[in-house]
Protein backbone atom coordinates (compact mmCIF):
# COMPACT_ATOMS: atom_id res chain seq x y z
CA UNK A 1 0.00 0.00 0.00
CA UNK A 2 1.35 3.36 -0.89
CA UNK A 3 0.68 5.87 2.04
CA UNK A 4 1.47 9.97 2.32
CA UNK A 5 3.39 10.84 5.49
CA UNK A 6 1.30 13.34 7.10
CA UNK A 7 2.80 15.25 10.34
CA UNK A 8 -0.56 16.94 12.07
CA UNK A 9 -2.02 15.06 14.89
CA UNK A 10 -4.87 16.05 13.85
CA UNK A 11 -5.46 14.89 10.12
CA UNK A 12 -7.46 11.31 10.92
CA UNK A 13 -9.60 12.58 7.99
CA UNK A 14 -6.96 12.60 5.72
CA UNK A 15 -5.47 9.40 6.70
CA UNK A 16 -9.20 8.07 6.36
CA UNK A 17 -9.19 9.44 2.87
CA UNK A 18 -6.08 7.84 1.70
CA UNK A 19 -7.23 4.35 3.53
CA UNK A 20 -10.18 4.82 1.35
CA UNK A 21 -8.64 5.62 -2.26
CA UNK A 22 -6.66 2.49 -1.43
CA UNK A 23 -10.30 0.36 -0.95
CA UNK A 24 -11.99 2.34 -3.79
CA UNK A 25 -9.23 1.37 -6.60
CA UNK A 26 -9.24 -2.04 -5.45
CA UNK A 27 -5.63 -2.43 -3.65
CA UNK A 28 -7.51 -3.20 -1.00
CA UNK A 29 -9.49 -5.92 -1.62
CA UNK A 30 -12.88 -7.02 -0.40
CA UNK A 31 -11.95 -9.29 2.96
CA UNK A 32 -8.19 -7.83 3.21
CA UNK A 33 -7.21 -6.85 6.06
CA UNK A 34 -5.66 -3.77 6.53
CA UNK A 35 -1.98 -3.31 7.51
CA UNK A 36 -1.70 -3.23 11.77
CA UNK A 37 -2.38 0.02 13.28
CA UNK A 38 1.22 0.10 13.91
CA UNK A 39 2.72 -0.32 10.57
CA UNK A 40 0.20 1.98 9.52
CA UNK A 41 0.81 4.81 11.96
CA UNK A 42 4.61 4.20 11.35
CA UNK A 43 4.10 4.38 7.60
CA UNK A 44 2.26 7.90 8.05
CA UNK A 45 4.01 9.37 10.77
CA UNK A 46 1.65 9.61 13.15
CA UNK A 47 0.44 8.27 16.42
CA UNK A 48 -1.48 5.13 16.83
CA UNK A 49 -4.43 7.07 18.32
CA UNK A 50 -5.03 8.92 15.05
CA UNK A 51 -5.13 6.13 13.05
CA UNK A 52 -7.37 4.63 15.09
CA UNK A 53 -9.61 7.39 14.66
CA UNK A 54 -9.60 7.38 11.03
CA UNK A 55 -10.20 3.48 11.14
CA UNK A 56 -13.65 3.98 13.14
CA UNK A 57 -14.17 6.12 10.96
CA UNK A 58 -13.81 3.99 7.97
CA UNK A 59 -16.06 1.93 9.96
CA UNK A 60 -18.89 4.33 10.37
CA UNK A 61 -18.29 5.30 6.47
CA UNK A 62 -19.33 1.24 5.49
CA UNK A 63 -15.68 0.64 4.47
CA UNK A 64 -14.00 -2.04 7.03
CA UNK A 65 -15.04 -4.04 9.32
CA UNK A 66 -13.21 -3.86 12.80
CA UNK A 67 -12.70 -6.95 14.98
CA UNK A 68 -11.45 -5.43 18.36
CA UNK A 69 -8.07 -7.18 18.84
CA UNK A 70 -7.54 -8.36 15.56
CA UNK A 71 -7.54 -5.88 12.84
CA UNK A 72 -9.50 -3.34 10.36
CA UNK A 73 -11.08 -5.86 7.19
CA UNK A 74 -12.23 -4.48 4.00
CA UNK A 75 -15.89 -4.57 3.19
CA UNK A 76 -17.24 -5.40 -0.51
CA UNK A 77 -17.02 -1.73 -2.58
CA UNK A 78 -20.34 -1.68 -3.06
CA UNK A 79 -20.77 -0.72 0.89
CA UNK A 80 -19.13 2.42 0.33
CA UNK A 81 -20.56 5.56 2.02
CA UNK A 82 -19.37 8.99 3.31
CA UNK A 83 -16.22 9.79 6.09
CA UNK A 84 -18.08 11.10 9.50
CA UNK A 85 -16.31 14.53 7.84
CA UNK A 86 -17.80 17.03 10.75
CA UNK A 87 -17.40 14.34 13.84
CA UNK A 88 -15.14 15.77 16.46
CA UNK A 89 -11.88 13.86 17.95
CA UNK A 90 -13.53 11.20 20.68
CA UNK A 91 -9.93 11.14 22.14
CA UNK A 92 -9.76 15.02 22.34
CA UNK A 93 -13.53 15.41 23.61
CA UNK A 94 -12.74 12.50 25.95
CA UNK A 95 -9.19 15.00 27.51
CA UNK A 96 -11.91 17.76 27.88
CA UNK A 97 -14.29 15.71 29.59
CA UNK A 98 -11.75 14.50 31.93
CA UNK A 99 -10.64 18.09 32.84
CA UNK A 100 -14.21 19.16 33.64
CA UNK A 101 -16.24 16.38 34.81
CA UNK A 102 -14.19 15.81 38.40
CA UNK A 103 -14.82 18.90 39.06
CA UNK A 104 -18.59 19.19 38.64
CA UNK A 105 -19.13 15.79 40.98
CA UNK A 106 -17.30 17.63 43.42
CA UNK A 107 -19.48 20.53 43.63
CA UNK A 108 -22.36 18.03 42.88
CA UNK A 109 -21.86 16.51 46.26
CA UNK A 110 -22.18 19.95 48.18
CA UNK A 111 -25.27 21.35 45.75
CA UNK A 112 -27.34 18.42 44.99
CA UNK A 113 -31.15 18.39 45.01
CA UNK A 114 -33.46 15.54 46.33
CA UNK A 115 -34.90 15.11 43.01
CA UNK A 116 -31.14 14.78 41.75
CA UNK A 117 -30.52 12.11 44.11
CA UNK A 118 -33.82 10.48 42.89
CA UNK A 119 -33.00 10.01 39.27
CA UNK A 120 -29.54 9.11 39.89
CA UNK A 121 -30.55 6.32 42.20
CA UNK A 122 -32.89 5.59 39.07
CA UNK A 123 -30.37 6.04 36.80
CA UNK A 124 -27.84 3.54 38.57
CA UNK A 125 -31.12 0.74 39.07
CA UNK A 126 -31.89 1.11 35.23
CA UNK A 127 -27.39 0.53 34.55
CA UNK A 128 -27.73 -2.50 36.84
CA UNK A 129 -30.41 -4.16 34.88
CA UNK A 130 -29.24 -3.25 31.74
CA UNK A 131 -25.33 -4.62 32.86
CA UNK A 132 -27.27 -7.60 33.86
CA UNK A 133 -28.46 -8.01 30.60
CA UNK A 134 -25.26 -7.95 28.79
CA UNK A 135 -26.29 -4.29 27.71
CA UNK A 136 -25.31 -0.78 27.69
CA UNK A 137 -27.12 2.47 27.14
CA UNK A 138 -25.58 5.46 25.72
CA UNK A 139 -29.03 7.39 26.88
CA UNK A 140 -28.64 5.88 30.66
CA UNK A 141 -24.96 7.05 30.41
CA UNK A 142 -25.70 10.65 29.20
CA UNK A 143 -28.59 10.47 32.22
CA UNK A 144 -26.32 9.79 34.75
CA UNK A 145 -23.30 12.49 33.77
CA UNK A 146 -25.81 15.06 32.42
CA UNK A 147 -27.98 14.54 35.80
CA UNK A 148 -24.64 15.44 38.03
CA UNK A 149 -23.49 18.38 35.63
CA UNK A 150 -27.24 19.69 36.38
CA UNK A 151 -26.24 19.19 40.13
CA UNK A 152 -23.42 20.94 39.97
CA UNK A 153 -25.17 24.42 40.15
CA UNK A 154 -22.83 25.61 37.48
CA UNK A 155 -25.08 26.94 34.70
CA UNK A 156 -21.88 27.42 32.87
CA UNK A 157 -20.27 24.19 33.52
CA UNK A 158 -23.73 22.71 32.52
CA UNK A 159 -23.65 24.71 29.24
CA UNK A 160 -19.77 23.37 28.41
CA UNK A 161 -20.56 19.69 29.20
CA UNK A 162 -23.97 19.60 27.55
CA UNK A 163 -21.92 20.86 24.68
CA UNK A 164 -19.31 17.26 25.01
CA UNK A 165 -22.25 15.19 25.07
CA UNK A 166 -23.58 16.17 21.60
CA UNK A 167 -20.15 14.97 20.48
CA UNK A 168 -20.70 11.59 22.02
CA UNK A 169 -23.47 11.38 19.87
CA UNK A 170 -22.13 11.65 17.00
CA UNK A 171 -21.08 8.61 14.51
CA UNK A 172 -17.50 8.36 15.20
CA UNK A 173 -17.89 8.92 19.49
CA UNK A 174 -20.45 6.36 19.17
CA UNK A 175 -18.71 3.68 17.39
CA UNK A 176 -15.90 4.23 19.39
CA UNK A 177 -17.49 3.80 22.65
CA UNK A 178 -19.67 0.71 21.30
CA UNK A 179 -16.97 -1.36 20.85
CA UNK A 180 -15.66 -0.57 24.33
CA UNK A 181 -19.36 -1.66 25.68
CA UNK A 182 -18.90 -4.79 23.86
CA UNK A 183 -16.58 -6.02 26.32
CA UNK A 184 -18.08 -8.02 29.51
CA UNK A 185 -15.08 -6.62 31.52
CA UNK A 186 -15.56 -3.19 30.68
CA UNK A 187 -19.14 -3.15 31.08
CA UNK A 188 -19.14 -4.22 34.51
CA UNK A 189 -16.27 -1.57 35.30
CA UNK A 190 -18.17 0.87 34.37
CA UNK A 191 -21.35 0.11 36.51
CA UNK A 192 -18.84 -0.34 39.42
CA UNK A 193 -17.20 2.99 38.76
CA UNK A 194 -21.10 4.52 38.23
CA UNK A 195 -22.40 3.34 41.55
CA UNK A 196 -19.27 4.80 42.99
CA UNK A 197 -19.64 7.81 41.92
CA UNK A 198 -23.52 8.39 42.79
CA UNK A 199 -22.64 6.96 46.42
CA UNK A 200 -19.83 9.54 46.77
CA UNK A 201 -21.93 12.32 45.21
CA UNK A 202 -25.28 11.36 47.26
CA UNK A 203 -22.96 11.05 50.93
CA UNK A 204 -21.93 14.54 50.09
CA UNK A 205 -18.20 13.25 50.17
CA UNK A 206 -16.21 16.19 47.78
CA UNK A 207 -12.91 14.20 47.46
CA UNK A 208 -14.37 11.07 47.04
CA UNK A 209 -16.82 12.46 44.50
CA UNK A 210 -13.65 13.95 42.56
CA UNK A 211 -11.41 11.12 42.48
CA UNK A 212 -14.18 8.78 41.78
CA UNK A 213 -15.18 10.56 38.33
CA UNK A 214 -11.55 11.41 37.55
CA UNK A 215 -10.89 7.51 38.12
CA UNK A 216 -13.56 6.63 35.59
CA UNK A 217 -12.45 8.48 33.37
CA UNK A 218 -9.20 7.63 33.22
CA UNK A 219 -10.27 4.04 33.13
CA UNK A 220 -12.52 4.91 30.19
CA UNK A 221 -9.48 6.96 28.25
CA UNK A 222 -7.34 3.87 28.80
CA UNK A 223 -9.42 1.57 27.18
CA UNK A 224 -9.78 3.85 24.44
CA UNK A 225 -6.09 3.49 23.95
CA UNK A 226 -5.47 0.48 24.87
CA UNK A 227 -8.66 -2.63 23.76
CA UNK A 228 -7.34 -2.92 20.50
CA UNK A 229 -4.35 -4.53 21.25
Amino acid sequence: MKLKIVSNRKLYLQIADQLRDQISTGAAKPGQQLPSERDLAAALGVSRPTVRESLIALEVAGMVDIKVGVGAFVRPRDKLGKLPEFNHSPLETMAVRRLLEPEAAALASVHIADQEKRILNRTISVMRDETARGQWSSESDRLLHMTIADASGNLALREVLETLWLTRAEALDRRFHQHLADIEQIRHRILIDHESIVFSIIEGNVEKSREFMAGHLDFVKKAMMEVWE
